[in-house]
């Protein structure tokens, strides 16, 4: 739904300002067509960003839970690490490390530290007890990647569950490029208006300031949830 929403905020821009020109002001029309194609984009980079951190969260998991079966079935810590991580690219720094016999807990503090992966931090420090005081990493592995799975599954929850107020947000936010549309329609200018008059700019500011606003507002409240997951 946010995806559409975007989509429809950009296809409805589009439409207005591909239209035959009725006013003198293309060059306001053409700058804030500029800004609401930028706009779009950066929703766009936004979802993007938000689908790879997903994927990268369900490889770490996959990574730990893979690194407690190969030590369950009895290989050295360094070599469990390299085929658990031989197919998955979360942990970069860890596998070289492990390569060449340097320090794999600092290295998984790096990626965790790169990749935005908490989970590569606690499993760091896992490793680094079970070197030193010689305890099975197997088990604690086993629970930290099925806690990880578990934490993902709250966030899917989450997103489904919050999925209605950010459509409805944005959906909001649509509707004043959908009021230019059918004023134009009507035989109107609306945007002569709103472009070419200081009460129609004070309006068309303060209106585009609430649009973001509420979006970053939802975003914020939803982005402190998944934070404390």
């Amino acid at each position: 739904m946010k995806l559409l929403a975007a989509i429809g905020l950009i296809v409805g821009a589009g439409l207005l300002f591909g239209a035959p020109r009725r006013v003198g002001l293309r060059t306001g029309e053409t700058s804030l067509h500029r800004w609401v194609t930028r706009g779009g984009t950066a929703v766009r980079h936004w979802w993007t960003r938000n689908r790879r951190a997903d994927a990268r969260r369900r490889e770490a998991a996959e990574l730990i839970l893979g690194l407690s079966a190969e030590l369950t079935a009895g290989l050295p810590l360094d070599v469990a690490l390299l085929r658990a991580a031989a197919t998955n690219p979360v942990c970069p720094h860890a596998v070289s490390a492990a390569t060449i016999g340097g320090d794999v807990a600092v290295a998984l503090r790096r990626d965790a530290q790169d990749q935005g992966l908490p989970v590569l931090a606690s499993l760091a420090t896992v490793w680094q007890v079970a070197q030193g005081s010689g305890a099975g990493l197997a088990a604690a592995a086993h629970r930290l990647g099925t806690a990880a799975f578990a934490q993902q599954r709250m966030r899917r929850e989450l997103a489904g569950q919050m999925a209605g107020p950010r459509a409805t947000a944005k959906v909001l936010a649509v509707l004043p490029v959908v009021g230019l549309l059918l004023g134009s329609g009507l035989g109107g200018s609306p945007l002569a208006w709103l472009l070419g008059t200081p009460i129609g700019v004070v309006v068309l500011v303060v209106g585009v300031a609430l649009d973001v606003t509420g979006l970053l507002w939802i975003r914020v409240m939803v982005t402190k949830v998944e934070r404390r997951l």
